[in-house]
């Protein structure tokens, strides 16, 4: 009984696909034999528009020719611009036969070739138009001159599109007939595979049957390893969420302990400053009380206009006191960082102020070289400032013992950066100190000027606002220090190039 329903099921499976095979078969060569009639209708297509367009280009060159020969101007002219009317439907019709992106590519090229061709014989017969037809044979010379290339390329252009086409239509039967011979093989194939079909599919049967089975079994184990692992997951996930938050608190007593170090950078040069801007801020006040006994005095005498001209000198130095004190609490002041635009020459003139002090004890110069004084940087103005006035500093410092003592600040821009570049008379930095210059308590100073901290904090501040310092000893002598920002402009940190 189960012999009789294979040998039937066997039987049943050999004609379906028998007939399947015959179907496909039938298909494929109608498929191919419409590809075939395609193929030709191409072929025929593109080599009867072509053959029409080289007859027209010919055409369009003697109605030149006879236009410049003297014949009828309005006549030939008006045929001529029909002709080119002519041509532009050719192409469009050769544009729809094509199949490929080569077709379309040379019937493109052919276009472009034939149209250069036929406008430059219009826009020659346009520029003669007006001179007598007994005249326009000289015109002729130029034209084969220049026109006889334009059609040798517009021919050139037909014969690739027909070589192109012969080309197609030979892979095309090759091809055909590779098809027939590969369906045919298909069809005996097919009558093999059906002897083992039924082996097969028993066999595939009992194998499935044991797939599922050990299927079966591996997703058990699976479900309980995920479940497992779900577990562990979810204790790492814990762990992990503690770690995160500790690793934030940390975050915040680091940033807390840089805004400290910053400030207490800040109030280090107040410090060393003191004495300066004591003498800076004594000397206006020694000067205001004598022009006031003075005032008092010329005031009993009547003398009032030159009484009123040393309350004027009191008031200037007053405001003076008063920038010098403003500059000094501005510079003192612990505040977040907050980037903005920062006009260069304000910052370096509020800079120059507060190292005044220490630069006319030296006798030292501090030259600003010229610049474009609107130039802004995208930074932190209080910080931006801590970092120039450290680096003044440090130049006023170095040329203290010189006899050219020169302090330079240059400003460049590159690109979308900007380029501040302090460079001094000095003698230069150590070549053993230079690698570690912008570490913390590194120094080069005599011991109790300095403890190393102001050149790191300084690096720290640059680096923070998005922008890089360096050192170099340059050829010329002396030390380089180079603060690089990013430009700012309409109050917008500007983008890379």
């Amino acid at each position: 009984m189960s012999i009789n329903r294979n040998i039937a099921f066997l039987g049943s499976v050999t004609i379906v696909f028998v007939s399947l095979a015959a179907v496909v078969a039938l298909w494929g060569i109608y498929s191919l034999n419409d590809a075939f009639v395609s193929l030709h209708q191409y072929e025929i297509t593109t080599k009867i528009e072509t053959i029409k367009i080289n007859r027209d280009v010919n055409y369009v060159s003697r109605l030149t020719r006879n236009i410049m020969l003297g014949s009828d101007y309005d006549d030939d002219m008006q045929e001529l611009e029909e002709i080119a009317g002519t041509i532009a439907d050719s192409f469009n019709t050769l544009t729809r036969a094509s199949h490929s992106v080569i077709d379309q590519k040379l019937v493109e090229q052919a276009r472009i070739d034939t149209a250069a061709f036929v406008d430059n014989c219009i826009q020659r017969m346009k520029w003669i138009k007006d001179i007598p037809a007994k005249q326009r044979n000289n015109a002729y010379k130029n034209y084969r001159k220049e026109a006889t290339p334009l059609a040798m390329k517009s021919r050139a252009s037909f014969r690739a599109i027909i070589q192109n086409a012969d080309l197609r239509f030979d892979m095309g039967n090759k091809q055909f007939e590779k098809t027939i011979h590969r369906t045919l093989t298909i069809i005996a194939v097919a009558g093999i595979l059906i002897a083992v079909f039924f082996q097969l599919s028993i066999r595939r049967y009992k194998e499935r049957r044991m797939e599922e089975a050990a299927l079966r079994k591996v997703h058990q184990e699976l479900e309980q390893r995920i479940t497992e692992r779900t577990a562990e997951l979810v204790t790492t996930n814990s762990a992990l969420l503690e770690k995160i938050k500790a690793l934030k608190t940390t975050e915040h007593i680091l940033r807390e302990s840089r805004d400290n170090a910053v400030h207490a950078g800040k109030l280090a040069v107040l410090g060393q400053m003191s004495a300066g801007v004591s003498h800076e801020i004594n000397q206006p006040l020694t000067a205001i009380h004598t022009l006031t006994d003075n005032a008092v005095n010329l005031l009993e005498l009547g003398r009032v206009p030159e009484a009123l001209e040393n309350l004027g000198v009191i008031s200037r130095m007053t405001d003076r006191i008063g920038s010098i004190v403003a500059e000094i609490k501005s510079f003192s002041r612990k505040a977040p960082v907050e980037k903005q635009a920062i006009s260069i020459i304000n910052a370096i003139n509020h800079a120059r102020m507060l190292v005044e002090p220490q630069r006319g004890q030296l006798g030292a110069i501090l030259e600003v070289q010229p610049f474009q004084e609107t130039l802004q940087v995208w930074a932190d103005l209080v910080r931006f400032e801590q970092v120039l006035v450290n680096l003044l500093r440090n130049s006023l410092d170095a040329v203290s013992k010189q006899s050219d003592k020169r302090v330079t600040v240059t400003i460049m821009r590159h690109e979308s950066e900007v380029h501040i570049i302090i460079s001094d008379t000095g003698a230069g930095i150590a070549k053993e100190i230079l690698p570690h210059l912008f570490e913390a308590f590194v120094t080069s100073k005599p011991s109790g000027q300095g403890v190393g901290l102001g050149l790191a904090i300084s690096h720290m501040i640059i680096t923070e606002l998005g922008g890089k310092l360096t050192a170099q000893n340059p050829d010329a002598g002396g030390a380089e220090f180079t603060i690089v920002l990013k430009e700012a402009v309409d109050g917008l940190q500007q983008s890379e190039n």
